[in-house]
């Protein structure tokens, strides 16, 4: 595989790598008081994915505009319990696979850079290429696109995997293909409404989605 031809793979990193959605629902419940809004209960959370994003917030009475704050209260709140927080199952012996294999991994969240950063270091997962946090809720798009212009990547040799419909939206934008992995904060409602150009449900068709497009 010549250099510029080499394949690069952006994750998203809560959802996707990190299994932070337990702690993201109690978080959330903690301050939904405080926010005014209604808390979550796990077993509703397929009913909220079907919903989407917009219906979802209403079905919780979270105002749009208190959410930006509500969401820097999270992340805030993450930072002192993601000791808790565990990766999924196998994805650690992916990426190794996937850089063994000559592939370029990084990632792309909206989560603090060092909270993310200490989790990797501390999980002892694979050195990536680079990690990008923007603090963004809907802004994926242009900061792939940034991504692609520091990095001289070829939009056609770039894939993002995530696990929301907002990372599916934003790589559509941005002009690269996108992976949709089930075990996220969409579930599989959130993929089937979002159309991702591949959806897969195990660590192992993952990574055969990827190493697919790398020999294309």
């Amino acid at each position: 595989m010549s250099e510029h031809k080499k394949l690069t793979v952006i994750f998203d990193f809560d959802g996707t790598l990190a299994d932070t959605i337990d702690l993201i629902i109690r978080v959330y419940n903690e301050h939904a008081d405080e926010f005014g809004s209604d808390r979550v209960v796990a077993s509703e959370l397929p009913s909220l994915q079907k919903k989407g994003y917009k219906k979802a917030l209403k079905a919780k009475k979270l105002r749009w505009r208190v959410l930006p704050k509500l969401i820097m209260t999270v992340r805030r709140e993450m930072i002192q319990h993601m000791h808790e927080v565990k990766p999924y199952k196998g994805i650690k012996d992916v990426l190794e696979g996937l850089k063994y294999d000559g592939i370029s991994i990084g990632i792309l969240t909206s989560n603090d850079d060092a909270l993310v950063r200490e989790f990797l270091e501390s999980h002892n997962f694979p050195v990536f290429d680079f990690v990008v946090s923007e603090k963004t809720i809907f802004g994926k798009d242009k900061a792939l696109k940034r991504i692609m212009e520091r990095h001289e990547l070829e939009r056609s040799r770039v894939v993002y995997v995530g696990d929301e419909p907002r990372d599916v939206s934003a790589s559509k934008k941005a002009g690269v293909k996108v992976i949709g992995v089930t075990w996220g904060l969409g579930g599989v409602p959130g993929m089937e409404s979002s159309r991702p150009d591949v959806t897969v449900a195990t660590v192992t068709e993952l990574k055969g989605a990827i190493l697919e497009e790398a020999a294309r």
